[in-house]
C-alpha cells in the first residue's frame, strides 16, 4: 500500500464534511459563548435550524425532495481548497456578526438561525471556493 496516495485520498474524500464540521463546532462554540451552556431546547433548535438549512439546498439542488439522489463527480481541484479557508472562516464569520447584531431575547429562535445559518453560507461559500478553484486552473 502506498500510504502517501491512500492518504490523499482520505483526504480529498473528508475534506466538505471536515469543513462543515468546524464550522458547524464553531458555530455551536460561538452560541456557547454568547449564551453559555445551552439546555435541551437550545440545542434542539440548533439542529432543526441546520436540518431546515440543509433541507432548502437539497430541495434547490436537486429540484424537489422526490428526486433520486445522483451527483456528478467533481473535477479535481487544487489541495489548497481542501481545506475551506474561505467556506469554513467566512460561515463562522457570518454566524459571529450575526450574534453580535441579535438580542439575547430570543435564544431559541437564535439557536435555529445559526444552524441555518452555518449551513447555508457554508455551503455556499463552498461553491464560490469551487467557481475560484475554476478559474484559477
Amino acid at each position: 500500500m502506498e500510504y502517501r496516495t491512500r492518504l490523499a485520498a482520505n483526504l480529498a474524500s473528508e475534506s466538505e464534511a471536515y469543513g462543515y464540521t468546524l464550522t458547524i463546532w464553531g458555530s455551536g462554540a460561538l452560541l456557547i459563548h454568547a449564551y453559555s451552556v445551552p439546555d435541551v431546547w437550545r440545542i434542539l433548535s440548533f439542529v432543526a435550524g441546520a436540518l431546515v438549512g440543509f433541507g432548502l439546498l437539497a430541495a434547490v439542488a436537486f429540484e424537489g425532495f422526490s428526486t433520486q439522489l445522483s451527483v456528478e463527480e467533481s473535477p479535481s481541484s487544487l489541495v489548497v481548497s481542501a481545506i475551506h479557508i474561505l467556506s469554513t472562516g467566512g460561515a463562522l464569520a457570518a454566524v459571529n456578526l450575526f450574534l453580535d447584531a441579535t438580542p439575547q431575547e430570543w435564544p431559541l429562535a437564535t439557536f435555529f438561525a445559526v444552524g441555518a445559518l452555518a449551513t447555508v453560507t457554508y455551503n455556499v461559500l463552498l461553491l464560490l471556493e469551487a467557481v475560484a478553484v475554476r478559474a484559477v486552473t
